[in-house]
């Protein structure tokens, strides 16, 4: 698995997609399924557009649930300026959908360390994705 966060068109149909999101630290990995919205991967994209802006710019962004009494599993994805020198970085929550509460089986919580241009170089493909099973965009770790 490559270093960072993936997300795969799982399943479209009229009223709504799964995605996985698959997320790896160099020591800790996970994947979630995902129940959306057709649009939500387009929107994320165009609020990430020209992310970092400024020291202490925030872009948070929720898919799914989180909710154990509804099918399907949740993302919860903070991105974030480190310091004052624009290191930047994203926090991934995953929840499965047998998970009963964050910390509890099926869950995961990350922090991934990124560059701005890996961020740019991200929008481009999530942007692209069709509704069309097996199209992926990913985010590249910082090294």
């Amino acid at each position: 698995m490559n270093k960072g966060v993936e997300i795969e068109i799982l399943y479209w149909d009229v009223h709504l997609m799964q995605c996985r999101f698959s997320c790896f630290d160099r020591h800790f990995s996970g994947q979630a399924s995902i129940y959306m919205n057709h649009d939500a991967l387009l929107k994320m994209a165009d609020a990430l557009s020209g992310f970092p802006s400024r020291i202490g710019d925030t872009r948070d962004f929720e898919f799914g649930t989180f909710n154990p009494d509804h099918a399907g599993g949740g993302v919860n994805m903070h991105f974030y300026c480190v310091d004052s020198v624009g290191h930047t970085a994203v926090d991934v929550k995953l929840r499965g959908d047998a998970c009963m509460a964050m910390g509890e089986v099926e869950s995961v919580a990350l922090r991934i360390p990124l560059e701005a241009a890996a961020v740019d170089s991200f929008i481009s493909p999530v942007r692209k994705m069709e509704l069309a099973v097996g199209s992926k965009a990913y985010l590249q770790m910082a090294i």
